[in-house]
């Protein structure tokens, strides 16, 4: 067995309030879904950058309030869909935040997100283009940033879900990291879809969250073992559901994301 040892760029934390914050505690921002005034519910959303535009990212059922396999509403006692987000945003100075108001339809009731179909079901991942950015620091997921396929990633290899569970937060407005095992074969697909199982206990609100996996040694495919000088932070993808049981969640794979992401105009 050959040892690589890999300098990492250590790009992983920003200083403020006299500490080192991790980047990707910024980039998770909570958000909330309105039929006008009405509040429905809350979940998670970050931002990805195409070459003009912001995007938020988040669940489709969380922007519809609807199963993206069936269609039908997620609660039949509240048949109502959302027509407007807050998303609270990171302020220019870190640790402010502010809230801003996104339109998720247009005049005719369209949605003005992207979305994906796989055969006539909707991948539970859209994206939102932002259109009042002012006055906000945007912090980006380098949603290209994924393992290599020659890592050998494999079950019970952890992940970390950062999000805001039950909308729950950490001072002053920062999401809770939540970590769990990879709990099915990441190359093989669940459900018919680019899904991966967790093995980790998923609650209301962390629906939308960045997936990431981080690394201090692995072990590629070849049987050569990487070891990385600090960390490596490896973007996984966005999870979706709990299973109604609550033993394990979906993962949308990055690796099918970043197709959909890089098409975006």
């Amino acid at each position: 067995m050959r040892i690589l040892i890999l300098i990492t760029l250590l790009f992983q934390t920003i200083f403020s309030f006299g500490q080192l914050i991790q980047k990707e505690t910024v980039q998770s921002l909570y958000i909330e879904l309105y039929r006008d005034s009405t509040p429905l519910g809350s979940g998670t959303g970050f931002i990805i950058k195409s070459k003009t535009k912001n995007y938020l990212v988040t669940n489709y059922h969380v922007l519809t309030n609807k199963n993206p396999d069936t269609g039908q509403w997620l609660d039949p006692k509240i048949p109502i869909a959302p027509n407007r987000v807050a998303i609270v945003q990171n302020a220019s100075k870190l640790g402010d935040h502010v809230i801003k108001w996104e339109k998720l339809l247009d005049k005719n009731g369209n949605p003005l997100w992207h979305e994906t179909k796989i055969n006539k079901e909707m991948v539970d991942v859209v994206e939102l283009p932002l259109h009042d950015t002012t006055g906000i620091a945007i912090y980006p997921v380098a949603y290209n940033n994924i393992v290599p396929d020659s890592f050998a990633i494999a079950p019970t290899d952890r992940v970390f879900i950062i999000g805001f569970p039950l909308g729950l937060k950490s001072a002053p407005f920062f999401p809770i990291w939540k970590s769990g095992l990879i709990a099915s074969e990441p190359e093989i697909d669940q459900e018919n879809k680019p899904v991966v199982w967790i093995d980790v206990a998923s609650f209301p609100g962390m629906s939308g969250s960045p997936t990431y996996i981080i690394l201090n040694e692995t072990t590629t495919k070849s049987g050569d073992r990487i070891m990385f000088v600090g960390h490596q932070t490896f973007f996984m993808g966005v999870f979706s559901h709990g299973h109604p049981n609550q033993v394990y969640g979906a993962l949308w794979k990055a690796s099918f994301l970043k197709d959909i992401f890089d098409k975006l105009p």
